[in-house]
């Protein structure tokens, strides 16, 4: 037995320690592991909503020891078919408390990777099963006036499959930006009204290698814009995801981390990450010539194959000309027959060209363009960063820097002082805080060196 809880009347099964032990950071589990935990236990969206602020009574955006056994005692209840309620667990008093039916170990050290922001504990294998998402072009144009592309989108781990077009995937981009302005996110490809067949299938390449780079986020991956998103079989998708996720509240605003901001983001952190981005700006500049290499060599290697085929036709057609006589008649008789054979022979060589360059260079191709992409997301990361974070230190100090002028009126009215005060440090709270997803994406940054006690 686990002994007894401080919330719960019942005993604590060991497993309530076990699990908690396995998926906590800093002795607390944030909101989007606790969902993602849940998840797992096969609930419905309503239910899982229900259990959770259930648990989050005090809305704190994460659970410690006690709430998170709440937690999984509701699990329980709810997978029994009973409400989520306190009076639910009445019936566990003077018995040990119910054990929910989660995932296995494995997979809930998995899902506690997500837990600690400043490291990053997967392996480049265990991101690619993740999820696994394909994106297939639906034959056709749809719209009366105005036409448009659609794409079956389909998802692994969800077992899915959904139709979306291009606004779509806009929709859904500009609202993970809101969600996450701090986190890696990839740039979508471009826009063009009158599109050709060739930029109709490049663009649908780089939607299904955004849409990969998304799903195998460690973040994205189970969070519920997301999953809805590879999910929702309905019509007007960018209604719904405007109605349910357009204000959604910041991803730190309720964050434990707050009160351990100046620990996790450390004094080095600003002078590293300038370095970083120095290196990464050259590594970008090496693979995009790498990117523009590969495409010319595939551009020669599908043209060289066209050639080898017409090569092939036109010596089939110089020996199909009956009229065409050349030295004796018997030897320019095995010669036509021997020239009607090559379409076959060069065809099949151009096949066999066209095949090697899909198999070996398309792949390395691929590859070369999500690295690029990802780099590209990291440099589009700083730019927000400039603009979003340090805007709002800048302001934070300003607003500093506004109560230190008014400090001698205020010290005469303590009370007034006092929430004064406390509005300066949620202010210095708030600037750290929201960097603490760049130590997860990108190691850690500082955007805050002020110390409360000057003012």
């Amino acid at each position: 037995m686990a002994g007894k809880s401080q919330t719960l009347k019942g005993t604590l099964p060991a497993q309530y320690r076990d699990i908690f032990d396995l998926v906590a950071y800093d002795n607390s589990v944030p909101r989007h592991l606790c969902f993602a935990v849940l998840r797992t236990a096969k609930l419905t969206k309503s239910t899982i909503e229900a259990i959770y602020e259930s648990s989050d009574t005090r809305s704190q955006g994460y659970l410690t020891r006690d709430g998170f056994y709440k937690l999984l005692a509701f699990t329980a209840v709810a997978q029994a078919g009973k409400p989520v309620s306190d009076k639910s667990l009445d019936a566990y008093r003077e018995t040990e408390l119910p054990i929910p039916t989660l995932c296995n170990t494995g997979e809930l050290k998995r899902l506690s990777r997500q837990g600690n922001p400043t490291e990053f504990n997967f392996t480049y294998a265990e991101l690619m099963e993740l999820d696994s998402l394909d994106l297939e072009l639906l034959p056709g144009k749809k719209g009366l006036v105005f036409k448009h592309v659609e794409y079956t989108l389909s998802s692994k781990l969800h077992g899915s499959s959904v139709t979306r077009r291009y606004s779509d995937f806009e929709t859904f981009h500009e609202i993970l930006l809101q969600r996450y302005p701090y986190r890696l996110i990839p740039k979508m490809p471009p826009k063009k009204i009158v599109a050709s067949t060739q930029f109709i299938e490049g663009r649908r390449r780089s939607l299904r290698q955004f849409i990969n780079l998304v799903g195998r986020h460690p973040i994205f991956y189970s969070d519920e814009l997301v999953v809805f998103f590879l999910t929702f079989n309905g019509s007007d998708v960018q209604s719904k995801l405007k109605d349910k996720f357009r204000t959604p509240l910041d991803e730190f605003v309720r964050s434990p981390l707050a009160a351990k901001s100046r620990e996790l983001v450390t004094a080095d952190v600003h002078v590293s990450m300038e370095q970083s981005r120095t290196q990464l700006r050259d590594l970008q500049a090496s693979v995009f010539k790498l990117y523009g290499i590969l495409d010319r060599l595939i551009s020669r290697a599908l043209e060289t194959a066209e050639d080898l085929r017409m090569y092939g036709e036109e010596l089939g057609r110089l020996g199909g000309n009956a009229q065409l006589k050349m030295g004796g008649d018997s030897e320019w008789g095995k010669i036509r027959l021997q020239f009607r054979e090559m379409p076959t022979v060069f065809a099949s060589v151009s096949d066999r060209s066209t095949q090697l360059a899909s198999e070996n260079l398309h792949s390395s191709y691929e590859t070369l363009g999500e690295f690029l992409s990802l780099l590209n997301a990291f440099e589009a990361l700083m730019e927000r960063r400039e603009k979003g974070v340090l805007r709002e230190h800048q302001a934070a100090y300003a607003k500093m820097q506004t109560m230190k002028k008014h400090q001698g009126r205020m010290s005469t009215q303590k009370v007034r002082g006092g929430v004064c005060w406390c509005m300066v440090q949620c202010l210095h709270v708030h600037v750290c805080v929201r960097v603490l997803s760049l130590g997860g994406d990108l190691r850690r940054m500082r955007v805050c060196s002020m110390e409360g006690k000057r003012f």
